[in-house]
């Protein structure tokens, strides 16, 4: 009774100062694994462990606004170690205010992991990505994939990462490949793909033949006469010819595995008069011939290069002050003339911290383009969309606009956010959330196999 009593007295006192308070506490539930590091969650055998995902540093902590709590800083979130059974959660912070913070259900138990979303909200704050998801595609499936000081075994070819910006160094291996080490910068402007294609142990192939004048070819590449040995080869299967005199002896195939050092004796009854195979043909190599060359109506009627068409454009900012940016570079203040080759451009207003809704110009042709920009307003959100399910289709309000994991920016903060994820083979998982204005929503959702 008495332990109510000061947790309604608490309340009240922490109610006004709350009222003005831009903290809040969002997405809570209990953890067991981590997707981004494939391993289980510590626990604490005494206390309760919450993970709170933010940005933002300099909080304190209380437990049913009474008990500090020691909080530990980490890359992109605070994690507390809570007495079991933890009530309320004061939360504290210089600029923002204060929240106290009623943990959902039983509150936090001991030997139990919890992880929740902290939001903060400040008039005039611009939000800027700190980190972006990077994506590898592993060829082979099952490789060992190291990024900085994380270890990840790459399922299905594919592992996700969600990175800070700036390079980052990976290497990777498989039983039968070649190790391959390299970096990667990572960016705020979009996710990045990162193809990986291990190159497998190299193959030899040895031909004998019995007559010594002979000439041997594998794959159309002579290696010698009587007895040879290839060079290095990739598993698979080789064509091996054996001519003489202008006479074609021996036309076969020859397959060989993964570092395999094949030799091949060829008798005298190998070795008899024969027309050649007939030559595969790739498929794709027309159509990748006649993809490769893009042209344009008007720069060849012209006899103009393509990348030479520009247009005359137009660009005014609401005043002197707002500044305005193209591709995300500042291009200058109040108005802007000059000419842009053909392509799509991104423009956008920024003012105080704030930075508007970005517009998509698309110069298809050379005549004029006249561009009015809004004020910037503080009204835009971002979701940071991942899920245990890598290549998962994002559906935000029925639009495809997606694949997992991905971050969606410019989000109106006044319009709830329906998302929907579907892939073959496992059941669709949906949550509908609203963006937080100038800041960051942390989206994560499980799918589950159909079996």
């Amino acid at each position: 009774m008495q332990r109510r009593l000061l947790v309604i007295l608490l309340i009240a006192v922490i109610a006004l100062p709350c009222a003005a308070q831009k903290i809040s506490i969002g997405q809570f539930k209990r953890v067991k694994f981590d997707l981004a590091t494939r391993k289980f969650l510590p626990v604490d055998k005494k206390m309760a462990t919450l993970d709170l995902k933010t940005d933002e540093k300099g909080f304190t902590f209380k437990a049913d606004g009474k008990t500090p709590i020691a909080a530990q800083e980490g890359d992109g979130q605070i994690t507390l170690l809570a007495p079991h059974k933890t009530a309320y959660l004061l939360v504290e912070h210089p600029d923002y205010g204060q929240l106290m913070w009623k943990v959902p259900g039983k509150g936090l138990r001991k030997k139990k992991h919890y992880r929740a979303i902290m939001q903060t909200d400040k008039p005039g704050k611009e939000y800027k990505l700190s980190k972006q998801w990077v994506v590898f595609q592993v060829i082979p499936e099952n490789a060992i994939l190291q990024v900085d000081s994380t270890v990840a075994l790459v399922r299905n070819g594919l592992a996700q990462f969600h990175l800070p910006l700036g390079k980052h160094g990976y290497h990777v291996e498989a039983p039968f490949y070649e190790e391959l080490s390299d970096t990667v910068e990572v960016v705020d402007s979009a996710k990045i793909v990162v193809p990986v294609v291990l190159q497998s142990v190299y193959s030899y192939l040895t031909v004998k033949l019995p007559v010594l004048e002979g000439h041997i070819y594998v794959d159309g590449q002579p290696i010698g006469k009587g007895e040879a040995t290839s060079g290095r080869l990739q598993p698979g299967d080789h064509q091996v010819l054996v001519t003489q005199n202008e006479t074609c002896y021996v036309d076969t195939v020859v397959n060989l595995g993964i570092g395999e050092k094949r030799v091949l004796t060829l008798q005298s009854s190998d070795m008899w008069v024969r027309p050649l195979m007939a030559r595969a043909v790739t498929p794709g190599v027309l159509k990748e011939a006649a993809d490769s060359t893009v042209t344009d109506s008007t720069a060849m009627a012209a006899n103009v290069p393509l990348d030479s068409l520009k247009a005359q454009v137009t660009i005014t900012a609401p005043d002197e002050e707002t500044q305005i940016w193209l591709n995300r570079e500042p291009l200058a203040y109040g108005k802007w003339e000059g000419k842009l080759a053909l392509g799509f451009y991104i423009v956008s207003t920024l003012k105080e911290g704030l930075e508007s809704k970005p517009i998509f110009l698309y110069v298809d042709d050379t005549l004029p383009k006249v561009l009015d920009m809004s004020l910037p307003k503080a009204s835009y959100g971002v979701l940071n969309i991942h899920s245990n399910v890598v290549g998962a289709t994002i559906i935000l309000n029925q639009v495809e606009v997606g694949i997992t994991p991905c971050i969606l920016e410019n989000l109106p903060a006044t319009v709830a956010c329906r998302i929907v994820l579907k892939k073959e083979g496992y059941h669709d998982a949906k949550l509908t959330v609203m963006p937080v204005p100038n800041d960051m929503l942390d989206v994560e959702l499980n799918m589950k196999p159909d079996n």
